[in-house]
């Protein structure tokens, strides 16, 4: 079984700020300091896509940390900051409910299974909760949001997070395992983060 280790914080000034790497660096440092990993070098990221094998684009990884073994993943909202640690390739993502609530995103991020099945506006934590849930998914595959979140179904938001139907490249995964949060302060966010077997 994988380690998969998730921090949240705080974001003031938000991601555009100039105290946004400094933070991210904070962050990643404390979450591998928990894992055991000290002093290590949390600024250089490297690149790789899942795609196309570039190294100008991808998923970033902490170079340090990758050639320990470990993988590090980061999301943000205007207001939060998370990264998840883990043993194995792992993704997070944060999003706050009002957010994506406003949104038109149920089109591209639902498939046909997860539609509502009325006219209905769908419910914003709801949503939010697909969201994170596939977003960590991709990040964890390397494969982000090249592959349509559309592609992929879910079990019902209010169940434990389950893999129903994968239509992306290459194999289907297989999560070894899987963190969810809610953050309840304002504004009401949700977190999720999965660690999937390396190799």
């Amino acid at each position: 079984m994988s380690t998969l280790l998730v921090r949240v914080s705080d974001l003031p000034g938000g991601p555009t700020s100039p105290g946004y790497p400094a933070a991210r660096a904070r962050l990643i440092a404390g979450a591998l300091a928990a894992v055991g990993l000290d002093g290590l070098d949390t600024g250089t990221l490297v690149r790789r896509c899942r795609t196309c094998g570039g190294t100008d684009h991808g998923k970033p990884e902490v170079a340090a940390a990758l050639a320990a073994g470990w993988h590090v993943s980061v999301a943000h909202t205007a207001t939060r900051l998370a990264v998840a640690v883990a043993d194995a390739p792992c993704g997070v993502d944060v999003e706050d409910v009002a957010a994506v609530g406003r949104a038109p995103v149920a089109a591209v991020l639902l498939a046909p299974d997860e539609a509502p099945r009325s006219q209905d506006r769908p419910d914003a934590e709801a949503l939010a909760r697909v969201w994170v849930r596939k977003e960590a998914l991709l990040k964890a595959t390397g494969h982000g949001l090249a592959v349509e979140p559309s592609r992929i179904t879910l079990g019902p938001p209010g169940e434990a997070p389950a893999l129903l139907r994968w239509d992306g490249p290459g194999p289907r995964p297989h999560r070894t395992v899987w963190f969810e949060s809610v953050l309840a302060e304002a504004p009401r966010a949700l977190v999720a983060a999965v660690a999937l077997p390396a190799g």
